[in-house]
């Protein structure tokens, strides 16, 4: 399903669905050779699941099937297309978390971060929050109630975080430089890098399904800001 951010695009894929022929096909070498080091055959079906599926939006992207799509790294080592002969490439993100996957587009000249976790319930919010977390945000943890809403409220924010070093490919090293602000009433809010004030980009919150939270980020597109 297709879900519309502020300049860019994300789908939700659910991974323990029925098996799609051509799946296999569609990957390249060295996603194959991946998937086939994963420790169990759920870990391989879900890997391929999600990156077929990334080349599936690709691919409808540039106009080109699923294998064909050509992928790179960038400098940083980020995951990139390929870019076209006299034009800039789409920018796109992968995440995904147990059963759901989360694909993000942006047009060239943005840059996309998406991340997808199951919330889990055997962690310690405030306790988390204190060591990765800007005071402010731990402040609005404590300040919800105990149990699920301050459970759901601290993956909340590390959604947002994670997709938002995953746009600037800052990595998880950047990710407490990180400040997140929400718009009270809404599923938006806005992501800043303290150790660069002019690099932030809007937030905004998806449904994926019942038990995961999900963020998406847009940014200009920039180099990876320096982490230390």
């Amino acid at each position: 399903m297709g879900v519309t951010g502020p300049g860019a695009r994300a789908w939700r894929v659910f991974l323990d669905g029925p098996e799609r022929p051509g799946r296999w096909e569609c990957l390249s070498a060295g996603e194959r050779e991946r998937a086939l080091g994963l420790a169990t055959a759920l870990d391989r079906r879900r890997y391929v699941a999600a990156h077929a599926a990334l080349r599936t939006v690709l691919g409808r992207a540039c106009g080109v099937p699923p294998h064909r799509v050509r992928l790179t790294a960038d400098e940083a080592g980020r995951p990139c297309l390929h870019p076209p002969a006299g034009g800039g490439a789409p920018d796109f993100n992968l995440s995904h978390s147990d059963a759901w996957a989360l694909i993000a587009l942006a047009p060239p000249g943005t840059r996309a971060g998406a991340d997808v976790e199951r919330m889990r319930d055997d962690l310690d919010p405030l306790a988390m929050a204190a060591r990765l977390y800007q005071p402010e945000e731990t402040a609005r943890l404590r300040a919800a109630a105990p149990g699920a809403a301050r459970t759901g409220g601290y993956f909340r924010l590390w959604t947002a975080k994670e997709a938002f070093v995953k746009a600037t490919g800052a990595g998880l090293a950047g990710l407490t430089d990180v400040l997140v602000t929400e718009r009270p009433g809404t599923r938006e809010g806005s992501a800043t890098s303290l150790r660069s004030r002019s690099l932030s980009g809007p937030v905004r919150w998806l449904a994926v399904a019942p038990g995961y939270a999900a963020a998406l980020v847009t940014i200009a597109s920039t180099p990876a800001p320096r982490t230390g």
